[in-house]
């Protein structure tokens, strides 16, 4: 989240530093401050570039977040739930998800840990 509005500052800060530019700009070379219509224009053309940037880049984060953000948040479930002392508890990622890895380590940790519980049971 914190990425998210750091993006979305800098983006604030760029589009105004763009529009500024072209005002300055347009003053430089016709020697007078653009009036209504023209100010208009040289301000929207910056837009034209900036916001589709913007859109993809804020895309792109929320998409690679999901990847990352909800493997993680299945995983600290199953942790919980393990330590409540649920050993049937089995993680399975979406196959675009990343930490494939660490589920399967999970996995292998609570299979093991149920084992165990069945082996001092058993004696």
């Amino acid at each position: 989240m914190t990425f998210v509005l750091l993006v979305t500052f800098i983006s604030i800060i760029a589009t105004n530093y763009f529009i500024v530019s072209s005002i300055v700009n347009f003053t430089w070379q016709h020697g007078r401050a653009p009036t209504g219509r023209e100010l208009l224009v040289i301000s929207i053309e910056p837009l034209i570039i900036i916001v589709p940037v913007i859109v993809v880049v804020l895309t792109l984060i929320i998409f690679i977040s999901h990847r990352i953000v909800g493997p993680l948040n299945r995983l600290k479930q199953g942790m919980e739930k393990v330590g409540k002392g649920d050993l049937s508890v089995k993680l399975k990622f979406r196959k675009y998800d990343d930490f494939h890895d660490v589920a399967d380590s999970f996995n292998k940790m609570v299979e093991g840990l149920r084992e165990k519980y069945l082996k001092d049971q058993n004696t």
